[in-house]
């Protein structure tokens, strides 16, 4: 057993503008709840390690830090070579230029997935904000309440996409010694569209709270926001290709199945989702 309730995992790399925020958006959660702050520094250059140390040194009981002796390439590769003893209840990510804006975010999320035992998830609304154009918008699904069936039939009908900085996952695999889906961990996994897949392959929901309470950073130095329009377009052809290769057998059987329905039976069968 776990002596915390969520662990808040947390990629850095060059986050030295923005990791202070970061940080002390997830130290300022008031909740009955304990937690504690992986910090996985994938070899910045820049101060953020030296940030990492301070708070480290301030909240040695809340803040674990660990620092890659070379670049890893992306927050995943990071979390495998780490490998933080993530035996909490819960977990949940937030990048170092992303921050949570409300200090109830995760007292209400977790209270939710206690009472709702069907639910592997909660996340909620996310504001996103581009910091080169001044633009902000919000990141909403068109459902509140979803399953993986309804990723996989109703994509085209509804916006199911929530921020990574705002889901907070039951730690479904922790039996295994880790807290990322086993296929997650395979070559053609990647991105956290593909990783919401996985944490909903075994049946459970999300369920989404109508409010604003995370805030997602585009600096144009991410990972995506770097990429040319090219590079995105080929992300996403792997992005599919990892969602179909990782299905479980049953719900890609439910998909051969579905193909083969004439469409005036698929339209009926949708219009009760």
């Amino acid at each position: 057993m776990s002596s915390k309730d969520v662990s808040i995992i947390m990629a850095v790399y060059n986050h030295e503008a923005t990791l202070r925020e970061a940080l002390d958006s997830a130290l300022m959660q008031e909740m009955p709840y304990t937690s504690v702050i992986y910090c996985l520094n994938d070899a910045s250059t820049d101060g953020s390690g030296e940030i990492l140390n301070e708070y480290a040194h301030k909240h040695p009981d809340r803040i674990k830090v660990y620092t890659s002796p070379t670049n890893q390439g992306c927050a995943k590769r990071s979390f495998l070579y780490h490998r933080p003893p993530v035996n909490s209840r819960y977990w949940c990510l937030l990048e170092g230029d992303d921050f949570w804006t409300r200090p109830d975010k995760l007292a209400k999320q977790i209270e939710f997935l206690d009472r709702n035992r069907d639910f592997v998830g909660c996340s909620c609304n996310t504001l996103m904000k581009n910091e080169n154009s001044g633009e902000e918008r919000v990141i909403q699904p068109s459902r509140n309440i979803f399953n993986l069936l309804d990723l996989l039939l109703l994509r085209q009908r509804y916006a199911f996409y929530v921020h990574t900085s705002s889901i907070v996952w039951r730690n479904i695999y922790s039996r295994r010694g880790r807290f990322l889906p086993p296929a997650f961990e395979k070559e053609y996994a990647h991105g956290d569209f593909v990783l919401m897949h996985m944490m909903l392959g075994k049946g459970g929901k999300l369920y989404n709270i109508p409010e604003i309470m995370s805030c997602y950073r585009v600096t144009g130095r991410g990972l995506w926001t770097s990429k040319s329009d090219a590079e995105k377009k080929e992300i996403t052809a792997n992005t599919e290709y990892g969602i179909r290769k990782s299905l479980p057998l049953r719900y890609k059987l439910m998909l051969f199945l579905w193909q083969r329905l004439p469409q005036k039976v698929k339209n009926k069968l949708l219009a009760n989702r």
